[in-house]
């Protein structure tokens, strides 16, 4: 099971890749999103300290958490990843499924 945390980081990083949130969009505030997904503060706070991390956000002291502009190079390398993780899901499925006698 993924980590709520890496869940927030992912379906944000695809929206960024999508076009949805576009450079200087403002995302949710910490205590909204936590307050709208019925989680901890300190996990979307984790989320977007590490969405900042690499790159994705920049965050303001009293104003919050901004798309930064689109580094084609980055979001290129983040397609390749997850075309990656699909990939390997799609390939070891079959195999761990018939290990664990649910084939």
């Amino acid at each position: 099971m993924v980590p709520i945390y890496e869940q927030i980081i992912d379906q944000i990083k695809t929206m960024i890749r999508k076009g949805d949130l576009k450079q200087n969009d403002q995302l949710p505030s910490v205590r909204a999103l936590s307050k709208e997904l019925k989680i901890s503060v300190l996990t979307v706070k984790k989320a977007y300290d590490e969405l900042e991390r690499e790159g994705f956000t920049v965050t303001v002291h009293g104003k919050g958490s901004y798309v930064t502009a689109a580094n084609a190079e980055l979001m290129m390398e983040e397609q390749r990843k997850e075309v990656e993780q699909d990939l390997e899901q799609a390939i070891f499925l079959p195999f761990q499924l018939k290990y664990e006698g649910e084939i």
